[in-house]
């Protein structure tokens, strides 16, 4: 089973997910973070929640009194950033990643599959500004 990234949002309290497996994002975190760096953007993994991945690795064993799901608990106490820096930022760096035409891999170049995931994920950060929401991604297996 593979390990992906899903992007959400939080709007008063509850979580919307694109439910669309970002592999090649999370395949190459510590690249697009070091990109991140380098540009004077936050890394993506600091907007990385692991709260699904938690439960399904066994980590926890069962959620809190009162929630329901890992989505609640994520929306109550997950790593959340405002949706209008998320998609400054995701912008930032997919004109950068163009702009360099920057490889990512050493064997098959996932330049492209980075793009349209990022594409991906800046649309659905722009529907999160559209209703005042936050913005992750969660780390999903």
């Amino acid at each position: 089973m593979s390990t992906v990234l899903w992007a959400n949002y939080l709007v008063d309290g509850v979580v919307s997910s694109d439910e669309s497996d970002k592999y090649a994002l999370h395949e190459h975190i510590d690249q697009l973070d070091e990109l991140c760096r380098d540009a004077g953007l936050a890394p993506l993994s600091e907007w990385c929640d692991s709260t699904d991945l938690a439960f399904n690795i066994g980590d926890e064993d069962e959620l809190p009194d009162g929630i329901e799901s890992t989505d609640e608990l994520m929306a109550a106490d997950g790593v959340w950033t405002d949706a209008g820096v998320a998609v400054d930022a995701l912008e930032q760096l997919l004109a950068l990643i163009r702009d360099k035409n920057i490889a990512f891999g050493d064997e098959d170049n996932a330049h492209d599959d980075i793009v349209q995931e990022l594409e991906e994920s800046i649309a659905y950060a722009q529907e999160a500004v559209a209703v005042n929401g936050k913005f992750n991604f969660s780390v999903v297996m």
